[in-house]
């Protein structure tokens, strides 16, 4: 196992750092200390270099793109309705920034953090640190952030999120990575999809859920695998949408609650929260994203979106002076 570092330009004046870790099969994984972010997952078979996520190679296409690619979003990600929630009897509006919701924890969230990152050889992991004040992000409580991205010699990446806050606060972050397993990867068509999910959120037209869980309908079942061609071939038929942008009830297991794969490659996700968010998009080329031609599916571990105004989503609550740690996999499968 190696890890190396190297300059990758600037954000606001700031140095941005991207470490990457290798095993012994020359799998690896590059993450960039400006948003955390997931900056590339490469495989080697039969001496060609396959990525498995999408990337970009200069940190400036990073910086506003809407589409949060690789990045760690939050204190909460997903959307909180209406931009306010309640901890015990005390309301808390934040500034809205998707219309009349919250998206991602706003304005000033994770995702616009350069963190400073420590390198650990003895556990091939890095691990980035940050403060999210409340001054700056309007969350109660200034929460102490680490994120470590580890990879393990059997292929697989652990993401940790660990925070402490000195007053009680909300945490539900996640990485925004978007997946094309195939070798095609301007077109994700093709790539297979899995998910151990019998229900999905119900939500509004602004994507907000409705508290409600649905029971699978044929659009949204991947139960079974089949390619995103085929799922948004049968949700048009269904209800005459053309993208996903949906949350599944996942549970959580030790058995994988998701997989992509195509052209022999697989990668499974696991985690010990209960949802997970799926995005068809095309986050290199605005055209095609218009014309519905999709190249990466974002695939979004969290806690159920919206779960601290809804009883039986979830508990995204952080307690004062509480550590909680969450982890997010994604194994690499020969």
């Amino acid at each position: 196992m190696t890890i190396s570092v190297r300059n990758f330009g600037q954000v606001d004046g700031e140095d941005v750092k991207l470490y990457t870790i290798e095993n012994s099969h020359k799998t690896k994984i590059s993450v960039m200390s400006y948003a955390a972010t997931w900056q590339n997952f490469e495989v080697v078979e039969d001496g060609v270099t396959h990525s498995l996520i999408a990337h970009y190679d200069d940190v400036n296409d990073y910086v506003d793109n809407p589409y949060q690619v690789g990045k760690t979003v939050g204190r909460v990600a997903g959307r909180i309705g209406n931009a306010k929630f309640s901890i015990g009897n005390k309301e808390f509006h934040l500034s809205a920034n998707e219309g009349d919701n919250l998206l991602h924890g706003g304005v000033k969230g994770i995702q616009t953090h350069n963190f400073v990152g420590t390198v650990d050889e003895k556990n091939n992991s890095v691990t980035f640190s940050t403060t999210m004040r409340s001054s700056d992000d309007e969350f109660p409580g200034d929460l102490e952030l680490q994120i470590t991205y580890s990879l393990s010699k059997n292929d697989e990446v652990t993401i940790e999120y660990q925070g402490k806050s000195n007053a009680d606060t909300l945490f539900n972050p996640t990485c925004h990575v978007y997946f094309n397993v195939c070798d095609d990867t301007s077109n994700v068509m093709e790539q297979k999809l899995q998910i151990n999910a019998d229900e999905f959120l119900a939500i509004y037209g602004d994507k907000v859920p409705t508290g409600r869980k649905l029971p699978m309908t044929t659009g949204y079942d991947f139960r079974t695998p089949k390619t995103i061609g085929k799922g948004l071939s049968d949700l048009k038929e269904e209800n005459q949408k053309v993208e996903f942008d949906d949350c599944y009830v996942t549970g959580n297991s030790k058995t994988p609650v998701a997989s992509v794969s195509g052209d022999g490659r697989k990668v499974e996700l696991y985690s010990d929260r209960n949802g997970m968010v799926i995005f068809t998009a095309n986050p290199n080329d605005a055209e095609k994203a218009d014309k519905r031609e999709y190249n990466s599916l974002a695939m979004e571990l969290q806690t159920l979106p919206d779960a601290i105004n809804h009883k039986d989503f979830g508990d995204i609550i952080l307690p004062a002076n509480k550590e909680i740690t969450y982890t997010n996999k994604y194994k690499y499968v020969r």
